[in-house]
């Protein structure tokens, strides 16, 4: 970043992101905002970002996080969908905890691949063939990307149910009312 960077107060997630990256500037924690085309600063924590963009879809962090744990299972570092959109979500997987202020937080649509390199770094590859090198190992980074592909499908499971509710599949509701004549 020895260019100057933009700074903003104000930011939600959307399909053009591709990691927000925490920085510290001027002893406050920052993000560092990677989009398709362009980078800035934005003063709040990544986490905030995640959270404010949540509620600002229309869900809670606290819904987002429980459809994951359902998803996927009672494990940590769970991936969440901020919001969807003709039935694609937009889903965010943390490298660290989710309230860890060093957690970088990468939309699993704009991942590549991810490789290892001569430091050992885990080095994240972009579809727009951006890099960034990660503060996790490997086998970690292969985890949470599996995860996001099973919060995936499982989303497009439950939308489909919603959608097709008479379909061979069963349904995740029970309608047990029966209509008055």
């Amino acid at each position: 970043m020895d260019k100057k960077i933009s700074i903003t107060s104000n930011y939600l997630i959307s399909f053009n992101t591709i990691a927000l990256v925490p920085i510290w500037v001027e002893n406050k924690l920052y993000t560092r905002v990677i989009e398709n085309h362009i980078e800035f600063l934005v003063k709040m924590k990544p986490s905030t970002i995640v959270k404010k963009s949540i509620t600002f879809y229309g869900n809670s962090y606290k819904h987002a996080t429980v459809f994951s744990r359902e998803s996927v299972g009672n494990l940590h570092k769970l991936p969440l969908i901020i919001s969807h959109d003709f039935g694609v979500p937009l889903i965010m997987m943390p490298t660290l905890s989710p309230e860890s202020d060093g957690t970088i937080w990468i939309a699993f649509s704009a991942v590549d691949r991810y490789s290892i390199n001569t430091h050992n770094q885990c080095v994240v590859h972009f579809t727009n063939s951006q890099t960034l090198s990660v503060n996790v190992s490997h086998s970690t980074m292969c985890r949470q990307f599996v995860l996001s592909h099973s919060l995936t499908n499982q989303f497009q499971k439950t939308r489909d149910q919603i959608n097709y509710p008479f379909s061979k599949s069963k349904p995740t509701y029970s309608n047990k009312k029966k209509l008055k004549k």
